[in-house]
């Protein structure tokens, strides 16, 4: 009954991908696409994949001082091995194999009870995801006025919420309930994952501003940074496969708001997918070596 389960939403996440993808290649103009992508430039390409890799750095970082607030040390090459392990598998095998689990496993096998390993993995993604929020309550009342008014009170709403959330459980877990099993969000433990966080958001538009360069779009880039965060946090949700489709519409949705074409969203993500599938690629080679090590 699990696998069956498994299955399905597997099937709900293709078929959510691929309707998008067929829905906007439908509407697309494939000369003026061929041209956007002749005119590349390579360097801000690169630049782009640069930030790209660099946000991954820091994300094992994260977890490792996570996992070191309850006194559990391993060097950080093993959790940048396991993190891009968790990556790839999730790129290139969605549904089938959840890169969280394998991080969990790598933990346990490391000596960390399985709880803790599953609550650091729970823990580091969901201080990504409040990096993302706290770009946004600093970005959507500076550039966030090309929104749909009601989209933009929801966001807004939704942002502060969070925010105001994470400072009021931290205080919890701080002050009234200073249980060691939940370090990773008590203070001091979590300031500087939540910093990496934040930095690792920036980063992450940066590479689509990069990108944008790449394909000449003539473009306030500080909208990316309303833009992307809102992307980013669509494209984590379980709904297709490493968020294409989403993150491809959701930009052609966007960016139509000011002005460019679907080609322009178009390009834009699948650009960004290509990031993925190149930065996969070490950890692809990092869970071959270590599976042949396992057996």
């Amino acid at each position: 009954m699990k696998k069956f389960k498994q299955l399905i939403s597997i099937l709900i996440r293709f078929t959510i991908t691929f309707g998008i993808l067929f829905f906007l290649f439908k509407k697309t103009d494939f000369a003026k696409l061929k041209e956007i992508f002749k005119n590349l430039s390579f360097f801000p390409y690169l630049i782009a994949l640069l930030c790209f890799n660099s946000f991954q750095l820091m994300v094992a970082l994260r977890w490792q001082k996570l996992c070191e607030s309850w006194g559990f040390k391993q060097n950080y090459f093993f959790f940048l091995k396991s993190y891009l392990m968790g990556f790839s598998l999730n790129t290139v095998m969605p549904g089938i194999v959840g890169g969280d689990i394998l991080r969990t496993f790598l933990l346990t096998k490391k000596g960390l009870p399985f709880k803790k390993a599953t609550f650091s993995v729970m823990v580091d993604r969901f201080y990504g995801l409040l990096g993302i929020f706290f770009i946004l309550s600093v970005s959507l009342p500076l550039y966030g006025g090309f929104l749909p008014i009601n989209f933009y009170y929801f966001i807004i709403f939704i942002t502060y919420s969070v925010i105001i959330g994470f400072f009021l459980i931290s205080l919890f877990f701080t002050k009234i309930y200073p249980k060691e099993y939940f370090n990773p969000v008590r203070l001091p433990y979590n300031l500087f994952p939540v910093l990496l966080g934040i930095l690792i958001q920036v980063l992450f538009v940066l590479q689509f501003v990069f990108l944008g360069l790449a394909l000449h779009l003539q473009i306030n880039y500080s909208y990316f940074f309303v833009i992307i965060p809102i992307i980013s946090f669509l494209a984590a949700l379980p709904l297709s496969i490493s968020g294409l489709g989403v993150r491809e519409g959701s930009l052609s949705y966007f960016l139509s708001l000011l002005g460019f074409s679907i080609e322009h969203g178009i390009s834009l993500g699948m650009l960004g997918y290509s990031l993925i599938l190149i930065s996969a690629l070490p950890g692809i080679y990092f869970y071959l070596k270590t599976r042949v090590s396992w057996k």
